[in-house]
């Protein structure tokens, strides 16, 4: 059994210096399960580890992501920029910002990605051993699922379009002309759907974001919106089901609860979608938590987030995502926001 390792990681020696990484890792993989069926070996063991998620670098490197590029004519144009001007030429900024938070065509349609990547599924996803890895190697959640990878591939193209067409040139046309830190905070204050000790928080993201201080502006959204989210969930959604409940670990018949957190089950559950809707829940998630979505929510809470990320780009996303609960939300009448 031992001499099966020690040939296999041989194999991925040579495999690794002809260049052939994904073979490489295969190896690596191989020989490390058989290393594992027992004891000692520990050196052998932690160079195929290490070198796993080298390979796994490698194969990104050469893994290269569909891409597309968009041509408008002048008519498609002339049709965009009527659409950025119905909204950003209005001269009520709570009426402005409301158009943005209500609007559908700034979410991207689930069923329409999803049947746009059934039907543009390339042939090789289907014949090669897809793996993807984040920055460090690792493989992630659903990365070696194609239909998966697939799909969110589409809907990242999807969701780029909206943002690179319409919100960026939205929210840089309004905060030349007259968008401002005042009117922003009172149009926030005016739903009476927030709670006061989170819009003083609130006032300070978006005085830094005005001050193109996009670092300050995500570190204090980002974490934030679960607990808005949360809240507004349980204050308006009858039978949406927040409080999350297990067994109390060596306590019989005890039962330990919490908030539930925001996470993709919670998202996924009828009862939330039914108040914000499929294309929403979904937006968030590609957004604030799917491995193979921007993530924001994992970067930012654990340290991962680069510099290039913190940019005003994500800013305005994650402020579109504030505008779309300030929106789509009547005012409450239990005094929530007292």
């Amino acid at each position: 059994m031992q001499n099966n390792a020690l040939q296999t990681l041989n194999e991925a020696k040579e495999n690794e210096k002809k260049f052939l990484f994904w073979e490489a890792a295969q190896k690596y993989q191989e020989a490390l399960l058989e290393f594992n069926k027992t004891s000692g070996n520990e050196s052998e063991k932690g160079l195929c580890k290490k070198k796993i998620r080298e390979m796994n670098v490698e194969k990104s490197k050469e893994f290269v992501k569909s891409s597309s590029t968009s041509k408008f004519t002048e008519e498609e144009q002339n049709e965009i920029e009527k659409q950025i001007n119905s909204i950003a030429d209005i001269n009520d900024i709570g009426e402005l910002l409301d158009k943005i938070g209500k609007n559908p065509n700034f979410c991207p349609s689930f069923q329409e990605v999803k049947q746009r990547a059934e039907k543009t599924m390339p042939v090789s996803f289907h014949i090669t051993n897809i793996t993807v890895q984040d920055e460090n190697g690792d493989q992630i959640k659903d990365g070696n699922n194609p239909n998966i990878v697939w799909f969110y591939q589409n809907y990242f193209f999807s969701q780029n379009f909206i943002i690179l067409i319409y919100l960026l040139p939205i929210f840089n046309k309004i905060m030349d002309e007259k968008l401002t830190i005042q009117n922003l905070s009172d149009y926030f204050k005016s739903k009476g759907i927030f709670r006061e000790d989170f819009l003083k928080i609130l006032d300070v993201a978006i005085e830094r974001f005005f001050n193109g201080d996009y670092i300050s502006t995500l570190h204090i959204l980002v974490p934030k919106f679960e607990k808005v989210f949360l809240d507004l969930t349980q204050a308006i959604g009858k039978n949406a089901d927040v409080i999350a409940s297990r067994t109390q670990k060596g306590e019989k018949d005890k039962i330990w609860t919490q908030d539930k957190t925001l996470g993709e089950d919670f998202l996924k559950n009828e009862d939330v979608r039914k108040i914000w809707g499929e294309d929403f829940c979904e937006q968030i998630i590609f957004v604030f938590l799917s491995q193979l979505g921007h993530k924001l929510r994992h970067k930012i809470a654990h340290g991962y987030s680069k510099l290039d990320e913190l940019n005003f780009q994500n800013s305005v996303l994650v402020f579109y995502f504030y505008l779309v609960l300030a929106a789509r939300i009547k005012r409450l009448k239990n005094n929530y926001g007292k």
